[in-house]
Formats: C-alpha cells, sequence, structure tokens
C-alpha cells in the first residue's frame, strides 16, 4: 500500500477541503506580501545633484524689498489660519508638515525608507498641498539625506520636539535653499516660559499672502517671553554693494552672523537698532540671529549667493526614468511567474487527485 502523505504544508496538499482555512489564510498573507513588495518596487529612484555651498556673483536677499511691513505671527501646528496635517505612519519617524493641502495623503511606507522613498514622498505630497515642511529631522532623516533631499522650501527648525539649527545649517550648506519655521514650542528654561512661533509679513485673513512670505523667505522665527507683548521685530535688512544692514524695532544686545557650516563669522553687541556686515567673498550664505534685552530672540532667513541675475531655486534631483522602468518591468515578471508556478501546481494536484480516485 502507498505510504500517505501528511505535509499539509505543502503546495499540492495546501488547497485541499480539510486543509481549505489555511489555504485562505496563506493565500490573504500572499496578497499583502505583494501589495507591499509592489509598493516598494513601484517607487521611482532619483538622481541628485551632488552637495556644494552657494556660489556665484550674485546675492539673495528675501528682505531687499520690505517696505510694508506688517509682521503677524503663526503657528501653524495649532492656529487653524491654513489647514495642515502631519503626514508620516510608518515605523520610522519620518513626518512631514503638509500646509494649505488639497486632499490627504493617507498611504505611506510602514518599514524601511531609503532617501529615494523620501524624495518620492515629497513629490507626491506637493501635488496636493502648497507647503511640504520636513520635521523630527534628527530622528526621521540622516544627515546625507539633509544634504541631497529637494523640492521643499521650510525646514521646522523649531517644534515641540526640539530645535534643529545643525541640520538647517546642514542643508544650507550643501546648497538648498531652506527657510525657517517655528512651531508653537514652549521651553521651561530656570522656571521662564519661551514661546517659538513664526513672523510673517502678511495679512493673516489672507492664506496667499502667508504661504507666499513662507515660502520667499520674507519671514523669521522668533522665541519671546510666554505673555510678552510689543515684541521688537525686523524693521529692514538691505544689501548694498557687498554690505548687509540690519534695522530692527529696538535695542539689539548680541546679534550673530552666522555662515557655511553653521560657523559664527562674526558677533556683535552693538546696543543699537542698527548693525551691518560686509559679505566677503568666501560667504556662500549668512543668516543672522538678533537677541534682545527682553529675552526676545528673532532668526532670519539666509541671505545666500547665486550665479544668475535673476534668483531662482534650481531643481537638484532628477528621476531616473530607465532604472525605475526597469524594476517595475523585473517586478511584473516576477509575479507573472509566481502566479504561473502555483496554477500549475495547482493542476497537478487535481490531476493527481484524479489518477488516485480511478484506483
Amino acid at each position: 500500500m502507498k505510504k500517505q502523505k501528511h505535509d499539509i504544508f505543502s503546495l499540492k496538499n495546501l488547497c485541499k477541503k480539510d486543509n481549505i482555512f489555511l489555504c485562505i489564510i496563506v493565500g490573504l498573507l500572499g496578497i499583502m506580501v505583494l501589495f507591499l513588495v509592489a509598493l516598494y518596487v513601484f517607487v521611482p529612484t532619483y538622481r541628485f545633484e551632488n552637495p556644494k555651498p552657494f556660489a556665484g556673483k550674485f546675492i539673495n536677499n528675501p528682505y531687499q524689498n520690505l517696505t510694508d511691513v506688517n509682521w503677524n505671527y503663526l503657528d501653524l501646528r495649532n492656529d487653524s489660519l491654513i489647514p495642515t496635517y502631519e503626514y508620516g505612519f510608518g515605523l520610522f519617524p519620518t513626518r512631514y508638515l503638509c500646509v494649505d493641502y488639497q486632499s490627504k495623503i493617507k498611504l505611506d511606507y510602514p518599514f524601511y525608507k531609503n532617501i529615494h522613498f523620501k524624495q518620492y514622498i515629497i513629490n507626491r505630497l506637493n501635488k496636493t498641498s502648497s507647503l511640504v515642511i520636513p520635521t523630527h529631522v534628527d530622528a526621521g532623516f540622516k544627515q546625507r539625506e539633509i544634504k541631497h533631499l529637494d523640492n521643499y522650501r521650510l525646514m521646522e527648525v523649531i517644534s515641540p520636539y526640539g530645535n534643529y539649527f545643525y541640520y538647517w545649517d546642514l542643508a544650507l550648506s550643501s546648497g538648498r535653499h531652506v527657510n525657517i519655521l517655528a512651531t508653537g514650542y514652549k521651553s521651561v528654561l530656570n522656571d521662564v516660559k519661551y514661546v517659538y512661533k513664526t513672523a510673517v509679513n502678511a495679512d493673516l485673513n489672507d492664506k496667499t499672502q502667508i504661504i507666499n512670505s513662507l515660502k520667499n523667505g520674507d519671514s523669521y522665527a522668533v522665541r519671546y517671553l510666554d505673555g510678552k507683548s510689543d515684541l521688537p521685530e525686523l524693521k529692514s535688512l538691505t544689501l548694498k554693494n557687498d554690505t548687509l544692514f540690519v534695522e530692527a524695532t529696538k535695542e539689539i544686545t548680541a546679534l550673530q552672523f552666522i555662515g557655511q557650516n553653521g560657523i559664527v563669522k562674526e558677533k556683535l553687541y552693538p546696543d543699537a537698532c542698527k548693525a551691518s556686515y560686509v559679505f566677503k567673498e568666501d560667504d556662500s550664505y549668512i543668516r543672522i540671529q538678533m537677541n534682545f534685552n527682553d529675552e526676545t530672540i528673532i532668526y532670519l532667513n539666509p541671505v545666500v549667493r547665486h550665479e544668475f541675475q535673476y534668483f531662482f531655486i534650481p531643481s537638484m534631483s532628477e528621476m531616473m526614468k530607465e532604472r525605475t522602468w526597469l524594476m517595475r518591468i523585473v517586478f511584473v515578471f516576477v509575479i507573472i511567474f509566481f502566479a504561473k508556478y502555483l496554477l500549475t501546481s495547482k493542476k497537478e494536484d487535481v490531476d493527481e487527485d484524479k489518477r488516485e480516485c480511478n484506483k
């Protein structure tokens, strides 16, 4: 008598009537695995421009044409002025603030995401949101990725999760033009509570003005004492020849001019409302930090070098179409081969059952 097979986990015995429940479970798991594999395989591959400092004989100052100053303070995380949500559902804390979104993207990559996944997500989110802003940058992004990622205009440098000036300078030093965003973070130092917000040169009832102010850089981050009013503000920042002239509405007690790699190029204690700095030939960018007597601190957006007379932000990444489609085609062939193998196995199983019944 022929020895009966008891391996219920073999392909030939898996879907017999007595193993139908196991067959359903395995089938569902197979579909889930295929879905996850497809989710990852269909992500494009990108080519990134090598990181390099801003360069050129021209200098862009986002505050140069600041005339009718109308500073207002907002917190994109807590204010309801503009619809904003935080995107990111995976196991790794890669997150983005999506500002002025038309629809929410609810699908994320649950497991590991490399730089190509992150660039693809940024590009996708830009299609449904006016601004896409990386956050949790210390936990969600590698330093190499900060140097290469493209197509975002702000970084949440100050947030409820910490301060990330190092990452901001890392992006700027790599030639990525990124402005600062601060959200309603309250920190307590020596029993003193500070509030962080972003000042925009815009009417808070005009969504378009707010977004343009954040995107173009005529905005800044500010720290002030909780409950404080009548804050010092930026009055002007002008560039004449190679010299920056900065002026505030109140006396500046300390002022830092910060450049390439986050190095403090010059520190002044003017005890006046005005100060100046000569933009040197080796300065790729300069950002300014101003301290005031009432413990307020203002963090300005960078003044950067550029190559052409008219300032624009070039694309620093490009999808590698040939490689991307090659990966997708290979995946489709693998699916076809796997499906054919399963169907062939099932047919052999049916034929074997018929032979056994005819004996």
